[in-house]
């Protein structure tokens, strides 16, 4: 009879596989701890840069001053005159009856309301002066008295002792200057700016004090409509 050689295996013992087998569970469980760490440390890190209250002092977050000044000169700003212009664009509306383009209302309001603001004057008068003198015609011209412009300004008294020439004082921006002028230095005598005499003179006052009264009453019927 014949011996089968029987050859024994070694087999790991239980604590030896138990022992494996922590070690396979080990190496996740410290992956997902390293893991939640790392997530923990962005959270604190993205908290501090832009949640704590000490972030807005820290100099990493400051701008350049030249940047600062830059994001400055952007903000828009509100002009404390543009209400005063729109009010005086609708009372030449108004006046003109609509007649010119909104170009010119809109700057004429704005040469009025600057130049009347230097002069310590009531708008609302040099707009009845133009309005009795040239119609609103900038390019109103007086061949006999040699008046010029919206204001009508005579050359040889104003325009020439300041330089002008009889053209440029048809300009609105130099007219409607010296037309403010010219009436601050006639203390703000309607007759007097006009220079007239006898009943042409009253015929005028007349004229000119009805248009302010109208402009008056315009101006305070409808300067609620514009906010």
């Amino acid at each position: 009879m014949k011996l089968f050689n029987i050859k024994l295996i070694p087999c790991s013992s239980g604590s030896d596989f138990t022992l494996e087998s922590k070690k396979k569970m080990r190496i996740p469980a410290i992956f997902e701890v390293t893991k939640l760490i790392f997530i923990i440390a962005i959270a604190v890190f993205l908290f501090l840069e832009y949640f704590s209250p000490f972030s807005q002092r820290r100099p990493g977050m400051d701008f350049p001053v030249s940047m600062r000044e830059l994001l400055v000169s952007t903000k828009p700003t509100r002009d404390p005159s543009v209400k005063e212009v729109l009010h005086l664009a609708n009372v030449i509306r108004f006046i003109t009856d609509a007649q010119l383009s909104e170009g010119k209302v809109l700057r004429y309001a704005g040469l009025i309301t600057h130049a009347s603001q230097k002069y310590g004057i009531n708008p609302l008068e040099i707009i009845a002066l133009i309005m009795a003198e040239s119609n609103f015609k900038e390019n109103s011209i007086n061949q006999e008295t040699g008046d010029y412009g919206l204001g009508q300004i005579n050359w040889e008294h104003w325009g020439k002792d300041y330089g002008y020439t009889p053209q440029q004082l048809l300009d609105p921006s130099v007219n409607i200057f010296l037309t403010c002028h010219v009436y601050k230095f006639f203390e703000k005598d309607f007759g007097k700016y006009h220079r007239g005499s006898g009943i042409q003179c009253r015929a005028y006052l007349v004229n000119v004090k009805s248009i302010l009264s109208t402009l008056n009453a315009f101006f305070e019927l409808n300067k609620e409509n514009i906010s």
